[in-house]
């Protein structure tokens, strides 16, 4: 099921009462602390480059979707040696004015910086997703049963599993960010007095925080609630699906959580 625009603007208060907590409730020191103070590069950095634009900084960018297929190039120029085959339907952002026949556009897909035929392509809203996604990737979690996660680049589904969120209301819609990443980690209830539950978990994998109170994307390997509440209010993962995320997001990708 994708999200539309309108479904996502009506959970808009929500979203912004929580849209701070993951960000300015961390500071960037205490983000990048694993169990064992140091940890590796990918635990505590973005795990690749975002693609900038490189034209006039005063050029307002828009959004435009293919309606034939046609090729991306590698520049205004290029005769041979198209960069991908681009299908009807695809969405990119024109990040400067055309050049000859072709628009310097970014791809959501494959965040990188590429040229299109200008008669391939019509103007189209900004998708929701823009504004947060700025390397194309972000995290849709549904928690209404079946609870599932995906995993977007762009508006292309890649990735989808089961997941298992909070009882009792504990995992809440919002706009969420990853600030801190532990391969292998130990969870103790003792940590956070706020918890009812006694627990001592170890060897929980790829864990990835989104909240300061300890609520995490992981591996769950306790779990027998899948698509189903089940947690204290972390999205515990079966051993692939959490090996997966963990592959595919980093420090700062965005998390939306909705009913």
């Amino acid at each position: 099921m994708k999200i539309t625009r309108r479904a996502f603007l009506r959970t808009a208060p929500a979203v912004a009462a929580v849209l701070t907590l993951p960000i300015s409730g961390v500071p960037r020191a205490a983000a990048c602390t694993t169990d064992e103070a140091i940890g590796p590069a990918d635990v505590c950095q973005p795990s690749g480059q975002i693609a900038r634009p490189a034209g006039d900084p005063s050029f307002q960018s828009f959004w435009v979707k293919t309606h034939l297929p046609t090729k991306a190039w590698p520049s205004a120029d290029e005769l041979d040696g198209a960069v991908a085959e681009v299908s009807e339907g695809r969405l990119f952002r024109v990040d400067g004015p055309q050049e000859g026949y072709r628009l310097p556009v970014w791809s959501p897909r494959s965040n990188q910086q590429l040229y299109l035929g200008s008669e391939a392509v019509g103007p189209v809203d900004t998708p929701f997703w823009a504004d947060f996604a700025q390397d194309g990737r972000w995290l849709d979690v549904n928690i209404t049963p079946l609870q599932r996660i995906r995993a977007m680049q762009g508006e292309d589904e890649v990735f989808r599993d089961l997941t298992t969120a909070g009882k009792q209301g504990l995992t809440r819609p919002g706009l969420y960010r990853i600030f801190r990443r532990v391969a292998n980690e130990t969870m103790d209830s003792r940590t956070d007095p706020t918890i009812q539950a006694t627990y001592l978990l170890k060897n929980v994998l790829y864990t990835q925080y989104f909240l300061g109170n300890g609520s995490a994307i992981h591996y769950n390997w306790w779990a027998t609630t899948w698509g189903y509440p089940g947690s204290q209010g972390c999205l515990g993962m079966r051993l692939a699906g959490a090996k997966f995320l963990w592959d595919f997001a980093s420090i700062d990708t965005p998390i939306v959580i909705h009913s």
